[in-house]
């Protein structure tokens, strides 16, 4: 057995271990977040209760008071939920450099793992915010929602309740729709609001999971390939879709092009299109340079002759309807593939 072939059976199993841990670390990490969202809505469903009045009713002399309490419930979320995610960037980063440690000084290791785990911390994204703004814009949005459901519960129920109260001292019967704004006001039905904004679709919870799982996909994937860059036995790596890969989408454009003639889905250093998108569990693998072949060097293509070989609704998966297209209308170049669609419609209509 040839040295470089002993090498890659070593690193192609550590990089199996790795990918393993990866996703474990994912799924527990996940699950650790929705864990601290759920204690955080727990404890403000008690405090509401404690507010109550004998109808279980939240009364306005109560509300600053209960605001505080909720706000503080809110704060430690966010401590909990930062403190969770820098420590699982630091461990994604740490596992990326698993599979070519034993090429590498444990010291080398260490160092690429604090790099990338502080670059992920610090990276400005293309809005002009890092990590830790992002967070604390997620935190004051959701403490804005919440404080702000509680306001309008019980001002209006406050409302209502003074309004009731004068109609029944002149003999009348309040309309059903007043009484349930009074109502709106029990600490039951602030509750059921509350579980809304938390968990329904695009609460602050599934904002924090995408930005958890894009986060420590990305430190894992860039210690991974920082770790290899200086081994002149790799030409490059592959962009591998997830098992959990849901849906056709333009993963499956970059894990499956032979742009460079290195093979499908395969980049040169540097050049892998990973990560695609927010929320993706896509990752990359070491290429060998003997692992290379005549065909795949015969077999180079461009993405626009890969799209055009593709079904129609792959091409959408990938592209999206407008482009698919203009692609259809030879109009679509491959500088043209990552712009957005209002920028193109400017130009084509």
């Amino acid at each position: 057995m040839s040295e470089l072939t002993r090498k890659k059976a070593l690193i192609k199993r550590a990089q199996q271990l790795a990918i393993s841990d990866y996703l474990t670390l994912d799924s527990e990490t996940l699950n650790e977040l929705r864990g601290h969202y759920e204690s955080s809505l727990e404890e403000i469903l008690t405090i509401l209760a404690f507010y109550g009045d004998s109808l279980s009713i939240i009364r306005l002399q109560n509300l600053q008071a209960l605001r505080g309490d909720v706000e503080r419930v809110l704060g430690e979320l966010s401590t909990l939920q930062a403190a969770l995610l820098n420590t699982g960037i630091a461990s994604a980063a740490n596992i990326g450099t698993r599979p070519f440690l034993s090429y590498n000084t444990a010291q080398s290791a260490l160092d690429i793992s604090q790099r990338t785990t502080r670059f992920v911390q610090t990276f400005t994204h293309a809005d002009g915010l890092q990590l830790s703004d992002r967070l604390w814009i997620l935190d004051d949005s959701h403490k804005n929602t919440i404080i702000s459901a509680i306001n309008r519960a019980v001002i209006m129920g406050q409302s209502a309740s003074e309004a009731t109260a004068a109609l029944l001292a002149n003999g009348e019967q309040p309309p059903k729709s007043m009484l349930d704004k009074v109502n709106a006001a029990s600490e039951g039905n602030i509750g059921k609001v509350l579980k809304a904004q938390y968990f329904d679709e695009d609460a602050a919870y599934w904002q924090a999971r995408r930005m958890f799982r894009t986060e420590i996909n990305r430190a894992y994937g860039m210690a991974y390939q920082n770790s290899l860059e200086e081994d002149d036995d790799v030409i490059g790596t592959r962009f591998v879709l997830s098992p959990n890969h849901p849906r056709v989408d333009i993963c499956d454009m970059h894990a499956s092009v032979n742009r460079f003639g290195l093979g499908k889905g395969v980049y040169p250093k540097g050049k892998n299109p990973w990560p695609a998108h927010p929320n993706t569990l896509s990752y990359v693998e070491a290429v060998f340079v003997d692992e290379v072949t005549d065909e795949d060097r015969a077999g180079k293509e461009t993405r626009i002759d890969w799209l055009a070989n593709q079904p129609y609704n792959q091409r959408v998966g990938v592209l999206g309807v407008y482009k698919t297209n203009l692609l259809q209308n030879d109009l679509l170049k491959e500088t043209m593939i990552n712009s957005r669609v209002k920028t193109l419609k400017r130009r084509f209509g």
